[in-house]
């Protein structure tokens, strides 16, 4: 038992020394002036942060399952391989360099790995761990709009619906980020953001395609006789 504390002791100080990564969500025009996104990355650890930088497709399939494709022509990333000292931050330039006209919005992930440390070449014992963040980066053509459509709700047991959704337009909708009203015998229940994010399986919504998402909803709502408005 007492190895177990100390593993989950050394866990938790490691992830509150782990590199920090800033912003995780940006949206970029696909040309000019805001084409283009500095992250910052931090690192109050006591030891010096190798990093990677990269950048992958998001693909979303209807189940709500992501793909990441690498993609190493659509961005251009300065640096990709940086060392950060202890204590101190980097600024990486992220520039979309894809398509210049789209007609819908795209999203990818922009990964930041640690680079994994190899303890026993470095003469030191203990467990080598790394780190990566995943962050979200849609460009999107300037008037693009998202369409949201609310084509089917199915109760799946006493708090959780499963709601199917359609994105008709040409912008991506983050689903997390918009209000949930339901409707039903003269209650009604609005849930936005933190409550809305912890209740919600499925974040965002790609232009032109569709997905099933489960939402907890208190037990007094019943999807079949129950009105759903989902505004963002």
């Amino acid at each position: 038992m007492r190895y177990i504390f100390l593993m989950i002791l050394l866990l938790s100080s490691y992830s509150t020394l782990a590199f920090q990564v800033k912003p995780m969500v940006a949206e970029l025009e696909s040309s000019g002036s805001q084409s283009q996104q500095t992250i910052r990355i931090s690192n109050p650890s006591d030891s010096s942060l190798t990093i990677e930088i990269s950048a992958f497709d998001l693909l979303i399939a209807s189940n709500g399952d992501e793909t990441l494709k690498a993609n190493e022509e659509d961005f251009l990333i300065i640096p990709m391989t940086t060392i950060i000292p202890s204590g101190k931050s980097q600024s990486v330039i992220v520039r979309y360099i894809g398509e210049p006209i789209l007609e819908n919005s795209k999203a990818y992930r922009v990964a930041i790995d640690q680079v994994s440390v190899d303890l026993e070449k470095a003469g030191q014992s203990g467990v080598g761990m790394s780190v990566s963040f995943r962050t979200l980066f849609n460009v999107v053509p300037k008037g693009a709009e998202a369409k949201l459509l609310i084509k089917n709700k199915r109760q799946v047991d006493t708090e959780t619906w499963n709601v199917l959704l359609e994105n008709t337009g040409n912008k991506y909708i983050r689903l997390s980020q918009a209000q949930w009203l339901i409707k039903g015998d003269d209650q009604e229940l609005l849930l936005e953001g933190a409550e809305l994010s912890k209740a919600l399986t499925g974040k965002i919504l790609l232009p032109k395609s569709s997905r099933e998402v489960s939402i907890k909803i208190p037990t007094k709502f019943n999807a079949a006789s129950s009105d759903l408005e989902v505004n963002f």
